[in-house]
């Protein structure tokens, strides 16, 4: 029953057009991805990713119904009648440099890059692609004793795709018996953009914002460590990178943030604006905005169809508006 009001977006979705469905005033439409790529990436089995071609298309669907903004204009709060979209991605990975922001140069689309301070230069890696290394070896080799350690730990199959950071000793104690050197992956995949390619994408007019130091839970931390890990990174980013814009993306999402961190992200000037992964919702903040997560299983286009027949319909029970 929970996923009822979903279904029926999507069956409704199915049957109206486009341009008619996006006739609905919605809170700004701010998609977002992780990566495209043409390659099989080793380390990501925990989401779906686009090729280049897909996401080109992506792109021109966006372009064909929305105008695109850049952070700059979306902070500026100008009250504007057409209907706009602001493109962000996040983890930082090398492919946000080498693919996505060639493409998105082309098409003239701005965009803003949320990075992870802590894996910056290939320093470290987020302990989902250290689950779906685990996850692909265990694909292709049987390891008795590193089932045993998964199962023993609710870890089995691939239910390690949804090991926590709490859980990331448990991951570097199966690698080491599968025989996986993260920091050898590391070395030879360099999965993560460098500090030099970001300065590339700064100098490109792209916004570059903070996605945490190492992406944890943020849900299993205090508050008053949330606001540290918020801190921790966009110290970072203030020293090296020197945004114009202080912006920040919760990692996995902002359900369970409470009002008392946003506002402290907002009065200790730690962020200018912050995103949340909610969906076409509005939220009760207004320098906290809610993202479209595009990377999900399904049609693209009935997915984005639905999220605003969805919305819709919650707006019609007034519960379109995230609260904290």
């Amino acid at each position: 029953m929970r996923n009822f009001p979903r279904f029926i977006s999507k069956q409704i979705g199915r049957m109206i057009p486009a341009n008619s469905l996006f006739k609905i005033s919605v809170p700004v439409f701010l998609p977002f991805y992780h990566v495209v790529s043409n390659e099989k990436l080793p380390h990501i089995l925990n989401y779906p990713y686009r090729n280049a071609i897909q996401f080109e298309k992506e792109l021109d669907f966006y372009l064909k119904y929305f105008k695109p903004v850049s952070l700059d204009y979306l902070i500026s709060k100008t009250n504007s009648k057409e209907k706009i979209f602001h493109l962000s991605f996040d983890d930082g990975l090398k492919e946000c440099g080498e693919i996505i922001a060639p493409v998105l140069l082309k098409k003239g689309i701005p965009a803003s890059f949320f990075i992870n301070p802590g894996f910056v230069d290939n320093r470290a890696l987020f302990h989902k692609y250290k689950a779906s290394l685990i996850l692909g070896e265990m694909l292709n080799n049987q390891n008795i004793e590193a089932e045993k350690l998964l199962k023993k730990n609710n870890l089995q199959g691939k239910n390690v795709l949804k090991a926590e950071i709490s859980q990331v000793q448990i991951l570097d104690k199966t690698a080491e018996i599968l025989g996986i050197n993260f920091y050898e992956f590391l070395k030879k995949q360099k999965p993560y953009l460098t500090t030099e390619q970001i300065l590339w994408l700064k100098s490109h007019g792209f916004s570059i914002g903070a996605h945490s130091f190492n992406h944890p839970e943020f849900w299993q931390i205090s508050e008053e460590d949330q606001i540290k890990e918020v801190k921790k990174s966009m110290e970072w980013l203030n020293e090296n990178i020197h945004p114009e814009i202080k912006a920040f993306s919760f990692p996995f999402t902002d359900s369970g943030i409470s009002s008392r961190v946003l506002k402290a992200l907002s009065n200790e000037n730690i962020c200018d604006i912050t995103f949340g992964t909610a969906g076409v919702k509005y939220d009760e903040f207004e320098n906290h905005f809610q993202r479209y997560p595009v990377e999900q299983p399904g049609s693209f286009i009935t997915n984005i169809k639905s999220e605003w027949v969805y919305f819709k319909l919650r707006k019609i029970i007034r519960k379109a508006t995230v609260k904290h």
